[in-house]
């Protein structure tokens, strides 16, 4: 997703006030939201200009809620909006539950493309 400066310096204050609440480990953030604790450092540090599936990852693991786009994918590609909603509507918010989904979508990727 695309974010201005002042979104992505919203959100690196949030990860580091999560960060600096939970009082958790690199290594532990990085087994829940399943990314290399050298990234989570770098992220937690607030060195990252995207927002990545590892940012989001570990933003999910400290619970930092993030801008949604509906209304920008509403009004540009109706057809994404719905798989987003689809998407949103059988997704607990948990690194878990994202991982599950993940792999459900690829089974059915790999199912299309062998058909």
């Amino acid at each position: 997703m695309k974010l201005s400066d002042k979104q992505l310096d919203a959100i690196r204050a949030k990860i580091a006030k999560a960060y600096t609440k939970k009082r958790i480990t690199n290594a532990a953030i990085g087994r829940v939201a399943g990314v290399h604790p050298s990234q989570v450092s770098r992220i937690c540090a607030g060195s990252f200009k995207t927002l990545s599936h590892n940012v989001v990852q570990v933003c999910m693991a400290l619970d930092v809620k993030l801008p949604r786009s509906e209304a920008r994918a509403e009004r540009s590609d109706p057809s994404w909006a719905q798989v987003q909603s689809s998407i949103r509507r059988i997704w607990d918010e948990t690194p878990e539950g994202a991982k599950a989904i993940a792999r459900m979508l690829e089974a059915i990727a790999d199912l299309k493309v062998k058909s």
